[in-house]
């Protein structure tokens, strides 16, 4: 392979990781009768462990070589004073965005039995509109990641909510319709389908543009909001459909979005609204010392995919059925009204939003007090796993109202935990492409949310309560437990 090319390995400085034969090559021009290896900057290894940078000889018995158009760019974020304002700044327009993203999905939850009523549909109807949004939310997510990743996650993100606001507001003519309850789920498809950018948006931006010392911290402020969201929905939702119907509630909110994607973007610095996809991390070959070219998806790395796969389907999972029916367990298991079983069941939301940014926080000090990004990760995990499936388990066996909900604060405060485990970990195994990885979990993700909702439907209308669903969901939590303790320890898998 004649090419002047730059050669770098890892070396790590413990002897509990042994240094790896593959060299990652960036192509450069060539120059005429001579060829060159010299050694990249000094860099850090896996997940935060420091490393030494040296010239890496291609003479393994299996090298892996991967040849880009250009340079590794580096990050666009900046650890200054000016850095830090513009990350804040882009913290603060994601994370609203994503609250209203939330408050967008709680606030159907909040109006469903009353929307039920009105149109006449049964449980089941009730949970296949449900299912609607979330075939809808699963269609565009490979298509929300790539477009995240290549064009830049806060337009993407600002972009669908723009587009997701409108379906909101158009939600109320569906009872309108001939076929209102066709049409409902219509309307719900169209919120889900505009709204699917929202998870591989936010994961792409903050890749690109905050830095990885920061990223924990940074996820954790916009998930906190996210989970504002559900509390705000659910608190204002309560309110308002007592006082102006259902119908009210969603005209106001689709505004509000249409008018926040406006001005966020308009205040947005050029350097996101300019930015691209470095050429770099679009036309990576991966060929072996011969010159023949190989697949990133060793069995390997295909097994670390699929471990973070069924991790991401439970996240889903158990937070779509609480996000979805809490406030119909709330009315139908423990006899609470639905102006008050919105606003108490805004309570666990709001925990959960402590608990998102409290997460966060903690793990990106444990990082700079020396403990190696994976087992931070592995650590909020087993607190997001372990945590709710006592929760879910607990409620099997009461129906005293304060208990059960201390359960449920319990449950979704703590799962909250993973987007310091899970969400962080995948910024730091897979930074360069986060958002389409993101993409694809959520898509199998959102599939398993929409049989859990519609088994979560079946299940309530045939024994009256939803204490089976929470002891299924509680036996996922421990197998995702299981799962991410065996497989995941933190192998860089596409840097």
């Amino acid at each position: 392979m004649r090419a002047i090319a730059h050669a770098r390995a890892v070396v790590p400085t413990t002897g509990a990781q042994r240094s790896s034969p593959r060299a990652r090559v960036a192509a450069t021009p060539r120059r005429a009768g001579r060829t060159s290896v010299t050694s990249s900057p000094p860099r850090t290894g896996n997940l935060g462990v420091p490393v030494a940078a040296r010239a890496a000889p291609l003479k393994s018995r299996r090298a892996i070589v991967v040849l880009n158009a250009a340079a590794d760019v580096p990050s666009s974020s900046s650890t200054d004073a000016k850095g830090a304002v513009s990350v804040g700044a882009l913290v603060l327009a994601l994370g609203v965005a994503m609250l209203l993203a939330s408050a967008d999905r709680t606030i159907f939850a909040a109006a469903a039995l009353g929307i039920k009523s009105e149109l006449g549909m049964s449980m089941r109807d009730v949970a296949t509109a449900q299912s609607a949004f979330l075939w809808g939310y699963g269609v565009t997510q490979l298509a929300a990641g790539a477009a995240s990743d290549r064009f830049g996650g806060a337009r993407t993100l600002l972009g669908g909510l723009f587009a997701w606001s409108l379906a909101i507001a158009a939600t109320p003519l569906s009872a309108m319709a001939s076929a209102p309850t066709t049409a409902l789920a219509v309307s719900r498809f169209m919120f889900g389908a505009a709204s699917g950018c929202a998870l591989p948006a936010s994961a792409a931006a903050v890749a690109a543009h905050v830095p990885p010392e920061r990223r924990s911290g940074a996820l954790s402020a916009i998930f906190a909001m996210f989970n504002c969201g559900s509390a705000f929905g659910l608190a204002a939702a309560g309110g308002l459909i007592a006082t102006f119907g259902w119908k009210m509630i969603f005209y106001g909110f689709g505004v509000v979005g249409a008018v926040w994607a406006i001005g966020a973007w308009a205040a947005m610095p050029e350097s996101v609204k300019t930015w691209r996809a470095p050429e770099s991390s679009k036309k990576d070959i991966v060929v072996d010392e011969n010159g023949e070219e190989m697949t990133d998806l060793s069995p390997e790395i295909v097994t670390q995919l699929l471990a973070l796969l069924w991790c991401h389907v439970v996240v889903n999972w158990g937070f779509m059925i609480l996000q979805s029916w809490l406030p119909i367990y709330l009315a139908n298991d423990l006899g609470m009204s639905i102006s008050s079983s919105g606003v108490i069941g805004a309570l666990p939301w709001l925990f959960t939003a402590f608990m998102s940014f409290s997460s966060g926080q903690v793990a990106d000090k444990l990082i700079a007090r020396g403990m190696e990004r994976w087992k931070v990760r592995r650590l909020a995990m087993n607190v997001a796993t372990i945590g709710p499936a006592l929760g879910l388990f607990a409620l099997k066996f009461t129906s005293t109202p304060a208990v059960a909900l201390a359960c449920i604060i319990a449950t979704t405060g703590l799962q909250a935990c993973s987007v310091a485990g899970y969400h962080s970990y995948l910024q730091d195994i897979a930074p360069s492409r986060a958002g389409a990885i993101l993409g694809f979990t959520n898509t199998v993700g959102v599939a398993a949310s929409i049989f859990a909702n519609i088994v979560t439907g079946a299940s309530v209308e045939a024994t009256g309560a939803f204490s089976e669903t929470f002891m299924l969901t509680a036996a996922m939590y421990a197998s995702s437990c299981l799962v991410w303790n065996y497989f995941l320890k933190g192998k860089v898998l596409f840097p």
